[in-house]
């Protein structure tokens, strides 16, 4: 989806009295500095006011702190505040969403920037084919409309693809030998190079946590993805995940004030480590859980 340059601010916005009772409060002009970051990166993303790296893939927490250049606190405190104030919404999967975006953004030239970039793109991609075909496409006055360029490239086109079926298969055949070997190519150079992207088993680990913690969380969820990933990164693997899950079933499934943490922020967060290494210990209750204070 394409870019836009500018996202439309009021010049009444500080008058605003959300805004008056955040820039009030602890940490409230980088509050308010973080909103307005948040509507750019809203603008980038140019869908409704939505905020995410990619479709299924939202900005964590740590990734904004980064990206603003802000403590992790002050995000944190910033998301928390602005979504009180109902100015963002976030959905299940961490996806950001702009409350009432139109007031933000002129969503009718968005369409209309959406379309004009549709056109030229299409535009772009008929005169390359129509210049592959042979077609003079930059000699002055040659035409600009999508239509003409389409009915073009049909009329130069089609002789072209009247293959015979054992042609038509060869042809294919070669283009996906090519194709093949440039992905082996590649992938040698990322292994050789250390770029090889690491398999990570997202729903093997999901899946064994459902069936010990009787729970029904999804593997495809970006935050959990994203600490799984964390671990991975540490060097920890699918057995080290097991065993976490395993000690942890053990000592909070059957315990009604701890068995609600039995979810991968718990599980798979910063004190992974810690419980891996943690001795099972026999019997049910009497468990200190100090060292829970965190998720509390």
């Amino acid at each position: 989806m394409a870019d836009i340059k500018w996202i439309k601010l009021s010049v009444e916005m500080f008058d605003d009295e959300k805004i008056k009772l955040i820039r009030s409060m602890p940490e409230g002009n980088a509050i308010i500095v973080v909103w307005i970051q948040l509507l750019s990166l809203a603008g980038k993303t140019n869908d409704s006011g939505m905020i995410y790296i990619a479709r299924h893939m939202a900005y964590s927490e740590e990734m904004l702190a980064t990206i603003f250049n802000h403590p992790l606190n002050v995000i944190r405190l910033a998301l928390q505040t602005l979504q009180s104030f109902g100015l963002i919404e976030v959905n299940p999967e961490g996806v950001i969403n702009i409350s009432n975006w139109e007031k933000h953004q002129s969503t009718d030239k968005m369409a209309r920037m959406k379309e004009q970039a549709r056109i030229r793109q299409q535009k772009h991609y008929y005169r390359n084919r129509l210049r592959e075909l042979g077609v003079n496409v930059d000699e002055e006055g040659f035409t600009d409309d999508l239509d003409k360029l389409k009915e073009l490239f049909n009329e130069h086109e089609e002789p072209n693809v009247r293959q015979t079926l054992p042609n038509a298969l060869e042809v294919r055949s070669k283009k996906e030998e090519v194709r093949s070997k440039k992905i082996e190519d590649r992938s040698k150079k990322d292994i050789l190079s250390g770029k090889a992207e690491l398999y990570i088993p997202f729903q093997e680990i999901v899946e064994y946590l459902n069936e010990k913690a009787e729970t029904k969380y999804r593997h495809t969820g970006s935050k959990t993805q994203a600490l799984i990933k964390a671990r991975y990164s540490e060097g920890f693997n699918l057995d080290d995940f097991k065993k976490v899950i395993d000690i942890k079933v053990n000592e909070w499934l059957n315990d009604k004030s701890m068995n609600k943490y039995l979810r991968p922020e718990t599980l798979f967060g910063t004190k992974f480590e810690s419980y891996l290494n943690q001795k099972q210990k026999g019997g049910s209750g009497g468990y200190d859980t100090s060292e829970y204070d965190d998720f509390f």
